[in-house]
């Protein structure tokens, strides 16, 4: 068992950035641990939002290619701060204690292990990385240089689930035989449009972004947000929103995972340039004879299941909606 000093569990209680805490008077200075972050679009400002409510928690450094993004970010922060757009420079910072990446999923790997090799401890988005080999490598990167890392699944600083995942695994729903998710939006067949290839904003801006993807002409769909539309940079729906619920799912069954798995799936309604799937189902079998599904549709908006549940575990004595 790993025991965490004061400094250390002050860490690891800053990093839980998505729990619902109890205001607490103000820390003293030397005893806030001094955050960088970087990514502030979408995801990384709702993250530096939850941060800016801790008490323990000092945002000392700022760091993205969007230059409006890190003016937008330095305003909330409501201090001087240091502003980088090279990742690389804001780890080279002195007196930084932990950073936080909310950079789109291709970068997690490298600026992770950059980051625990550089002493940090680390908040990174989920989901981990887009490949076995990058997770495995990140895993021993934390452990090769005992950080403190928490990955960016909120589900579990929630009281609801945890009471729920253990009402499961207590046997109230008695035999669990099949779980269900469901990432369920109607995009129509527009989507997110079709632009042609482009130059772009800048050479550095498109260099710095692809990062370690392969290297594509420029798409604006390629960028911000839609990036969860190509194969380069995402897993699609099934690590954006799959992450959370295929996560809450092994915590409920006790389970880490499968025995088998297959899917099936395809563009079938939306004409747009997207790569992923707008229609998809994934199917995993798990120790001890219980079906996991994941269903994607995003051609029709109709609920899956009663009040627009996102997850469904079925027993042989009654069924969960979450």
């Amino acid at each position: 068992m790993t025991t965490l000093n004061r400094r250390q569990f002050a860490k690891s209680m800053a990093l839980a950035a998505a729990a619902t805490a109890t205001p607490a008077p103000r820390a003293a200075a030397h005893e806030r641990v001094r955050l960088g972050f970087i990514g502030l679009g979408n995801r990384g400002d709702q993250v530096l939002d939850a941060f800016l409510k801790q008490p323990d928690a000092e945002v000392a450094a700022l760091c993205d290619l969007h230059e409006p993004y890190v003016e937008f970010a330095a305003r909330k922060v409501g201090r001087p701060v240091a502003k980088h757009r090279d990742w690389r420079r804001l780890l080279e910072q002195k007196g930084l204690d932990a950073v936080v990446i909310c950079t789109p999923d291709h970068w997690h790997a490298p600026q992770m292990i950059a980051a625990c090799e550089a002493g940090l401890d680390v908040y990174v988005e989920k989901p981990l990385s887009l490949r076995v080999a990058e997770g495995r490598r990140m895993v021993e990167a934390a452990r090769r240089h005992q950080r403190v890392v928490q990955v960016g699944i909120h589900r579990r600083s929630s009281e609801m689930c945890r009471q729920a995942a253990e009402l499961v695994r207590q046997g109230a729903l008695g035999k669990v035989t099949a779980a269900r998710c469901f990432h369920i939006q109607n995009e129509g067949t527009v989507g997110i449009g079709n632009p042609p290839d482009q130059p772009p904003p800048s050479a550095a801006f498109w260099r710095d972004w692809q990062g370690p993807a392969p290297e594509r002409p420029y798409n604006p769909n390629r960028t911000f947000y839609r990036f969860r539309w190509f194969r380069d940079y995402s897993g699609g729906q099934l690590t954006n929103f799959g992450t959370h619920y295929l996560d809450f799912i092994h915590w409920a069954l006790g389970q880490d995972r499968p025995l088998a798995v297959t899917a099936m799936g395809g563009k079938f309604a939306v004409q747009d340039n997207r790569e992923i799937p707008d229609t998809l189902e994934v199917l995993w079998q798990y120790p001890g004879g219980t079906l996991v599904i994941f269903s994607q549709f995003n051609a029709n908006g109709a609920p899956a299941a009663p009040n627009e549940s996102h997850i469904e575990i079925r027993g042989t004595h009654g069924t969960l909606y979450l």
